[in-house]
């Protein structure tokens, strides 16, 4: 009799256990579907503000020859992410870009010898200033670094490009005297505009920067981020023209 009053509780606690058991096993597994996604591709876009120093002369053909130092310009840069989760605070970002790095830059003042009233010589100061737009495509290779359990991250790489199109543009601008006017009666003209192929084909540097992921769904994501272009080499192969640039780009990711 005692035999058979533990086998009928037995009976009936198995079910329990069993239930137990299946029910543990789902909560160990729901956090593991809920883990963040291995990989993610889409596209970004937005503009590159770019720093320009270092001083070039243009043109060196004909005279005068003009001196350039500071300039600036903003320019449109866009391009397609794939991010690739190595570990949990680690992932892999490899990009393809393309961006215009634009300038724009005011010479020193320099005098030219006109014939001036009463048809005697005078002085004539003017200024050139020089729009420089280089279009250049290439590969980005970041590393991402998430230290915080939010989707900022911290990342850095190695940036590559090629030269795709490069356009120069002179305005050539009469300051003094007053009165003084070129041949169509304006005290400005352009007096160059095309491309004179002297950037470098090839342009190396490191990007850096940090971002933030906004969960959009379970595959969706929009991200913000901002990048610094700190470059390896000079603009030219024979001037001391160097460019660095400020990114910020906007980003819309597919998560899988």
């Amino acid at each position: 009799m005692k035999h058979i009053i533990m086998l009928l509780a037995l009976i009936i606690c198995t079910p329990g256990i069993l239930l137990a058991q299946e029910n543990d096993t789902s909560t160990r597994a729901e956090p593991a579907a809920k883990r963040a996604p291995s990989m993610a591709f889409g596209v970004y876009f937005g503009a590159l503000a770019a720093s320009h120093s270092g001083g070039f002369t243009f043109p060196d053909e004909q005279p005068p020859v003009i001196s350039y130092d500071d300039g600036s310009g903003v320019g449109p840069a866009f391009g397609i992410r794939a991010d690739i989760r190595l570990l949990s605070s680690l992932s892999l970002s490899p990009r393809i870009f393309a961006e215009c790095r634009r300038g724009t830059f005011t010479s020193d003042p320099f005098v030219m010898e006109i014939v001036g009233q009463d048809m005697q010589p005078q002085d004539m100061r003017l200024e050139d200033e020089l729009d420089v737009i280089v279009r250049v495509a290439g590969l980005d290779l970041l590393v991402q670094w998430h230290p915080l359990p939010v989707n900022l991250y911290l990342a850095a790489g190695p940036s590559v490009g090629l030269k795709l199109y490069e356009e120069f543009t002179v305005t050539e601008n009469i300051l003094e005297p007053a009165g003084v006017a070129f041949l169509d009666g304006s005290r400005s003209r352009e007096i160059y505009s095309g491309d004179p192929d002297r950037t470098r084909a090839f342009h190396a540097g490191i990007r850096a920067g940090a971002g933030y992921l906004l969960s959009l769904g379970s595959d969706l994501a929009a991200g913000a981020e901002v990048l610094y272009f700190l470059p390896l080499q000079t603009v030219t192969e024979n001037d001391d023209w160097s460019m660095q640039g400020l990114q910020a780009t906007l980003s819309f990711l597919f998560r899988f």
